[in-house]
């Protein structure tokens, strides 16, 4: 006889995977491909977590494969494009959660995983980069681009050559906002349901990584150094320019300055407690920071100074006088 409970108990896993492999084949939606993965951690424990990036990793591998093929473009380099990156942000999403690791904070687990991701995926980019059909397929994609939004011819090798920059130059930064961010998106939607239904009944002992509520989220404190010396090492670079050098300063700078960015967030949603404006924040804020993201240069100003205002909290206690916080 079926064991409908334990049915009820495996088939989020697989459903949460299959709709991860969906999100990341539908481009659009590829930003939030870990989340789902991350909510079945928040539901259901660690092995269903598990469960659901297997059940992404292999969709997604056999989609890109098949993909490629039917473009007449299948080989060892474009199957690593296709492939090293999402099962790298898979495997790291899953450390990251790992039991054994909770004694440590969630910013230190998620810059560790993102290092982690890189280590892991950047070697077959690197050698897909070198990959004549890798390069004829990202041409191909820049020309059809131009030709669809009925803009000017791009300058494709142009394009090319920044790509191949960019890799080096951000990608660490790029996959910890994935882990972070999706993480934090993931956690939140469990704990929303578990506040709907009531909670689990059936909550396993150990869950995934238990990343905090904004109103509770601090950086470590040692972290502000390692965020000073990366900014600082930019700057020298600016007179001493080596390569391998720049790119590991800017990686670190941007991904510590995400970290700092949301925790001066929880400065702001502190102080508008205060005022009696929390209610309010919490309709407009989400709304606020995606006009921010996608407003340019106003945007990045106004990042920027939530990030030093996270900071500065290492040394002011914005939020100490706030109900549930202590001095």
């Amino acid at each position: 006889m079926i064991d409908e409970n334990r049915l009820g108990h495996r088939s989020l896993p697989i459903l949460a995977g299959a709709l991860s492999s969906v999100f990341y084949g539908s481009v659009a939606l590829m930003p939030i491909f870990l989340v789902p993965i991350q909510y079945t951690g928040a539901r259901r424990g660690f092995k269903a977590m598990v469960g659901s990036a297997a059940v992404s990793s292999i969709v997604i591998a056999a989609w890109q494969t098949i993909a490629l093929a039917r473009a007449d473009i299948l080989s060892a380099g474009t199957v690593a494009v296709g492939v090293s990156t999402p099962l790298a942000l898979a495997i790291a999403l899953v450390a990251m959660a790992w039991p054994r690791l909770a004694r440590f904070s969630f910013t230190i687990r998620a810059l560790v995983a993102a290092a982690v991701a890189s280590a892991l995926s950047l070697p077959a980019l690197f050698a897909a980069i070198r990959d004549p059909a890798v390069r004829a397929m990202f041409l191909d994609a820049f020309e059809t681009a131009s030709s669809a939004l009925g803009a000017e011819v791009l300058d494709a090798e142009a394009l090319w050559s920044a790509l191949r920059t960019g890799v080096a130059s951000s990608y660490g930064a790029v996959l910890f906002a994935f882990l972070f961010l999706s993480s934090w998106s993931g956690s939140s939607l469990g704990r929303a349901m578990d506040a709907r239904t009531g909670g689990r009944d059936d909550a396993p002992e150990s869950l995934t990584i238990q990343v905090p509520n904004l109103a509770a989220y601090r950086v470590p404190r040692g972290l502000v150094w390692a965020l000073l010396a990366a900014w600082t090492a930019l700057l020298v670079n600016r007179f001493v320019s080596v390569p391998v050098f720049s790119a590991v300063a800017l990686n670190a700078a941007l991904a510590l300055s995400i970290c700092y960015g949301v925790q001066g967030l929880a400065v702001v949603r502190a102080l508008a407690e205060r005022v009696g404006l929390a209610p309010a924040l919490r309709l407009i804020g989400p709304m606020a920071i995606i006009l921010l993201l996608v407003s340019g240069v106003g945007g990045f100003v106004a990042i920027g100074l939530l990030a030093l205002l996270g900071t500065l909290e290492t040394w002011i206690p914005f939020r100490a006088v706030t109900e549930g916080e202590s001095p």
